[in-house]
């Protein structure tokens, strides 16, 4: 069974790696919005770094993988 103090991790490590991808879909979207292709797949590439990890939960690892999704919509939208 998980220990609090571990849950506290998780708590941590997921919070981090949200504000981290939150902080790279807003400069993705930035480089769109000047139509600085290569400045825009730098920050997606960046956001996807984070879903290397493996001190996730698979539930806090799939929450994590859906809000990178979520801002990589926003790339696909670009190309269309």
């Amino acid at each position: 069974m998980a220990s609090q103090l571990d849950l506290e991790n998780q708590s941590k490590y997921l919070n981090e790696a949200i504000r981290k991808v939150k902080e790279h879909g807003f400069y993705t979207k930035r480089a769109m919005d000047t139509n600085d292709l290569s400045g825009a797949l730098n920050h997606a590439s960046d956001m996807l770094r984070e879903l290397r990890t493996s001190l996730l939960t698979p539930k806090n690892y799939y929450e994590l993988y859906m809000k990178v999704l979520d801002e990589l919509r926003h790339l696909d939208d670009f190309f269309f």
